[in-house]
């Protein structure tokens, strides 16, 4: 069964073209060995099935979190129960493709079968981008589709994408990086396999190379030899007197190719239209009328957690009870009966009572982050929470732990940055 990797940042409706592309064929799990969701479902590609993988949400496939490091190892190759993708789907924001296209040049630098689809290109409209989808496609030698997700508009043109780069080896990849780093990472890229006895990929090399927070190499990735870290460190020294210091020389690669390929391809109106967006984003993130919506509106989510999940817990305490009633009165004492009333009926029921709170808290967080108020409620309140060392989407966590940790706890899921989740 042919595997499709689905990647993009978190605001491109990556989960949308998801669900749309695999229905309700789909299972969510975790990838072994680190608490990262992952959403596999079926996709039917004319008379063939394939396995489309949900990876993490991400900017850039540069490792500095689990999130990021699980999308890495993923299109590597090295996540045994996913297995090398036979094909990349890259879903952008249309309406900001400055952006996006920066994980485009990583991505392609994978060397595997790729289709960017441009998402919410009825916002790019509304935005009054014009943007030449052809000439994009023969900047980045891959296919490119125009989609709205949400409406299910371009999808079977995606398929048919999808389906021949199942067929068709990686386009060429065009060097981004100037010499010096070339020659300091084919150097490394020798080095590495001698010690490994086999050949190392070489964006790998590149990203232990561009790695200034020696995220890879704590990780144990490639089990780097003391030898070979040390000449990592020795080639980094080498590029910033050549001028290219790590990690500035990536951004500035990147983003020199992004202005490459975009020359032309997107033509931008005379004046900026204001959108409703932008009507609702000078009320929502003001410093007093803002304010008093964000408090209303934790002060109802706090409700929802606190009081209204109350019938049904007790409902749920009642039932529980019930239940270890009816078994006192039909079984002979024991430790069996001690087993079953003590451990799985009152164990089962304590997990059972937090349902309602659970549910309640991330019917609210969806709904948030969906109208994309979530967004706008972390920039009103991330100067209260840098205070402590957090971000403003710390705040809702924070403020649901009062009504139960349970469901705070798991709220910290919202949060990107992994030692925030932590605090």
């Amino acid at each position: 069964m042919p595997t499709i990797a689905l990647i993009g940042n978190p605001n491109t409706g990556k989960s949308t073209l998801f669900s749309a592309l695999a229905g309700i064929a789909q299972r969510v799990g975790n990838y072994p060995g680190v608490t990262v969701e992952k959403k596999l479902g079926q996709w039917q590609i004319g008379d063939q099935v394939c396995q489309l993988v949900d990876l993490p949400g991400t900017y850039s496939l540069a490792p500095r979190s689990p999130d990021e490091m699980v999308a890495v190892d993923v299109l590597l190759g090295q996540q045994a129960d996913v297995g090398r993708p036979d094909a990349v789907i890259c879903i952008l924001d249309a309406s900001n493709l400055q952006r996006n296209l920066y994980l485009v040049s990583q991505v392609l630098e994978m060397e595997l079968p790729t289709v960017v689809a441009l998402n919410m290109i009825d916002v790019a409209e509304q935005k009054q981008l014009q943007i030449d989808v052809d000439r994009l496609q023969e900047r980045l030698q891959v296919p490119v589709v125009a989609i709205q997700a949400n409406r299910k508009k371009g999808l079977e043109a995606l398929t048919r994408s999808v389906q021949e780069a199942i067929s068709r080896k990686a386009p060429a990849v065009e060097e981004l990086f100037p010499e010096v780093f070339q020659q300091e990472r084919e150097s490394l890229q020798q080095r590495i396999g001698n010690d490994l006895g086999e050949p190392v990929p070489a964006y790998l090399v590149t990203r232990l190379l561009l790695d200034s927070t020696n995220y890879l190499a704590e990780a144990g990735i490639c089990n780097l030899q003391e030898e070979t870290v040390a000449s990592i460190l020795e080639a980094r020294v080498r590029l910033e007197e050549a001028g290219h210091p790590v990690p500035g020389v990536e951004a500035v690669a990147r983003y020199a190719w992004v202005a490459r390929v975009l020359d032309g391809v997107v033509e931008y109106p005379g004046q900026r239209p204001r959108t409703l967006s932008d009507r609702l984003d000078r009320v929502l993130t003001h410093r007093v009328v803002g304010s008093a919506v964000f408090l209303f509106l934790m002060m109802l989510v706090f409700q929802a957690i606190f009081s209204w999940a109350g019938p049904l817990m007790d409902y749920f305490d009642a039932g529980t009870g019930w239940l270890a009633g009816q078994v006192d009165g039909w079984m002979p004492e024991g430790a069996f009966k001690s087993l079953l009333i003590d451990g799985v009926i009152a164990g089962v029921g304590g997990v059972l009572i937090f349902l309602p709170q659970i549910f309640i808290l991330f019917f609210f967080v969806a709904v948030l982050e969906d109208c994309g108020y979530m967004a706008r409620a972390a920039y009103l309140m991330d100067r209260l929470m840098s205070r402590v060392g957090l971000s403003g989407k710390s705040f809702i966590p924070l403020l649901s732990s009062f009504a139960c940790a349970i469901p705070g706890i798991m709220a910290t899921r919202v949060i990107e940055n992994r030692q925030d989740r932590f605090a």
